[in-house]
Parts: C-alpha cells; sequence; structure tokens
C-alpha cells in the first residue's frame, strides 16, 4: 500500500475522492460497488464473505486516476455490453500486489505484482483477481488514439515487472499518484499530457517476453484483426484478400486464427455483434432488419438471422422490440445511490 502524502495546496485542488465499502451498509456494499463500475465491468464474486474494496481517486477531466484494493472478484464485459452508454474506455493499470487472469478480445492475460496491463474496453473482456491493489488510469479511446495509431497498441498488452520499461512506467505511475493529492486543478491539463506521454511511450510497439516467433504471430493477429475491425462493411475480408493485404501465407492465417474458431468465423461474430449493437441502441433507427444485415455484409436475411439466434439466443426481431420495450421503460428515474454513491460512478460517465 502507498501511503498519501498530506496536501498543503492553498489553490483548488483536483477533484479527489475515497470509497471504503468498510463504511457501508453491509448488506448493499457489494452492490454498491458493482453499479459503479458497470461503465467499465460488471464485478461479480463467488462468495460474499471476505468482500471489501477500497478507491482512492482523482478527476483529470479527461482522465480517471486511481489507487484501488479490493478482494477476491471477477470482472467481466461480454460482447454487446450496453452499461458503458457507449464509453468504451482503454484501461492501464499497474498491479502493486496480487494480479489476475483471464482474456481481452481475443489475448490471453496474465498479470502479477508490478506488472502493468492495457486493457481495451471495446473487446470482451474476463478476468479472475485475487484480493490485490492497483494504481489504474481511465482513458477515453479518443484521446489515446489521438496520439497513437490504433494498431500500434495490442490488445491485452501487459508490460512485465521485470522489464526496464515495466520498472520505469510503473515508478512514472507511482509518483503521479502521489503528487495528485497536492496538485491544483490548473495542474490538471499539463499532468495529463505527462502521464499519456509516458503510457504511449510504453505501450506503443512493446514487445515483451522472449519467444520471438510467438510476437511476431502475436502483433500479425492484432493488425488482421484491427484491419477487420476497420472494415467490416468490405465483402473484401476473404482469407484471400487478408493473404494478400498482409503478406501472409493462407496455412499462417489459418494457424493465426484457429484459437478464435477460424477467420470467417471470428469475421461473421464481429458482424454480429455490430448488428446487435445497432438493433439494441435505445432509440432505434427506422432501418430494418435487412437494412441492418445488409450493412454488415449478411447478404442473405434468412441465413442471417439463423446465424444471430445460434450467437445471441434470441431473433433479431426480439433484439429489436428489447430496445423498443426498454425504451420506453427508460424514461424512469435512475435508482439512486446516495447518499453512499462515490464520486467516480459520476467520472467514469462524465469522460
Amino acid at each position: 500500500m502507498i501511503d498519501a502524502p498530506v496536501s498543503s495546496s492553498a489553490a483548488p485542488g483536483i477533484p479527489h475522492d475515497i470509497f471504503d465499502t468498510h463504511g457501508l451498509p453491509r448488506p448493499d456494499g457489494f452492490e454498491i460497488w458493482r453499479e459503479s463500475l458497470m461503465p467499465l465491468f460488471e464485478p461479480q464474486l463467488e462468495a460474499s464473505e471476505g468482500f471489501f474494496a477500497r478507491v482512492d481517486g482523482f478527476h483529470l477531466r479527461r482522465l480517471v486516476v486511481s489507487l484501488a484494493e479490493f478482494s477476491d472478484q471477477r470482472y467481466v464485459r461480454r460482447t454487446g455490453y450496453r452499461a458503458d452508454e457507449g464509453a468504451d474506455h482503454l484501461l492501464v493499470q499497474l498491479y502493486l500486489t496480487g494480479g489476475y487472469a483471464g482474456h481481452n478480445g481475443h489475448r490471453t492475460v496474465r498479470v502479477g505484482p508490478g506488472d502493468i496491463s492495457l486493457l481495451d474496453l471495446s473487446y470482451p473482456l474476463e478476468t479472475a483477481a485475487e484480493g490485490s491493489s492497483t494504481i489504474s488510469v481511465v482513458i477515453p479511446r479518443d484521446l489515446m488514439f489521438s496520439l497513437v495509431r490504433p494498431e500500434q497498441l495490442s490488445v491485452g498488452s501487459v508490460i512485465s515487472a521485470h522489464s526496464a520499461v515495466g520498472r520505469i512506467l510503473g515508478h512514472h505511475l507511482t509518483s503521479v499518484w502521489r503528487a495528485l493529492h497536492s496538485a491544483s486543478a490548473e495542474d490538471d491539463e499539463q499532468i495529463s499530457r505527462t502521464l499519456l506521454g509516458a503510457i504511449v511511450g510504453a505501450f506503443a510497439g512493446y514487445r515483451g517476453g522472449d519467444n520471438s516467433a510467438s510476437l511476431s504471430d502475436d502483433t500479425m493477429l492484432d493488425a488482421i484483426c484491427a484491419y477487420i475491425e476497420q472494415n467490416l462493411c468490405s465483402r473484401e475480408l476473404t482469407p484471400e484478400h487478408l493473404c494478400l493485404r498482409f503478406a501472409c501465407s493462407r496455412a499462417r492465417l489459418y494457424r493465426l486464427f484457429h484459437p478464435l474458431g477460424g477467420v470467417a468465423a471470428y469475421v461473421r461474430q464481429l458482424r454480429l455483434e455490430r448488428c446487435l449493437r445497432e438493433l439494441s441502441k435505445q432509440h432505434p433507427t427506422t432501418s430494418t432488419i435487412h437494412d441492418v444485415a445488409q450493412r454488415w455484409g449478411f447478404r442473405s436475411q434468412s441465413h442471417f438471422c439463423r446465424q444471430f439466434r445460434k450467437q445471441f439466443g434470441i431473433a433479431p426481431s426480439e433484439a429489436l422490440e428489447r430496445a423498443r420495450t426498454r425504451n420506453d421503460t427508460d424514461t424512469a428515474p435512475e435508482r439512486c445511490l446516495s447518499p453512499w454513491r462515490p464520486a467516480f460512478y459520476d467520472w467514469l460517465r462524465q469522460l
């Protein structure tokens, strides 16, 4: 645990809040914690015994920086996640103690003490964390990608605690969190630029580990997946086109995508997810199901409906109807978590 310095600045400080479940009514602690983190992911407990969470955080207008301590729990963000209100941020975490194992998108992620991970919340995520303490930085994706091209960042990247880059960035993150306690609000923008510069400099093109062949495969897979996501509307996302575009043999392409169920399955899954997202909007467009299917590369509506039901367990028409029903019921007042709701509940929604 890092001790926080005492602020001596007379100028208005950066917005700061401490949230601790030990001070909450016992039955409500986890529910308040769960709802407060829903813009990022959904916490889940195997057992409620021994649960606790504490967050010491700062709101830098464009970033949220915090030190958190928590007991064992899982964090889940599945395909079609909509509790984020469309804000699929990036999350950088330095694990001071503890760690987790899981996946982010197609990448398996394992983190131990001192490691620093970069999670992209536009991809599905599921992790199982032991009791840990972390320094976290929540970064809006448009802010991050104004400084670096998306293909330069690998989903689920982990910078090892044993690397020089990991030690430097870890020290920087720790120093920033300590300095925020005595920083004035007018320092906000410069601190944000300095912090983002360090994160981008560390993660852009970072390649860790010893197995160069495996890393080369990871790099190639990341690049192809990014290209597929950016061109989902194109009808040219065939193995032939991808091999030509990335100077990759068909055998290697198939080997790279084998853990993901194959190239065609991966493209189909992403297209179905886009269709689900569009049909499930709070304010559905006037587009028909046929229009949505055509827009995302499905030529046959019957084939689209079969695949949609197989993937999500409901028909496209049901997804559309649920969105309309939700739109009618969402006019009800939001369930108020006050007076226990932490400030970062609102900070995450303001990014």
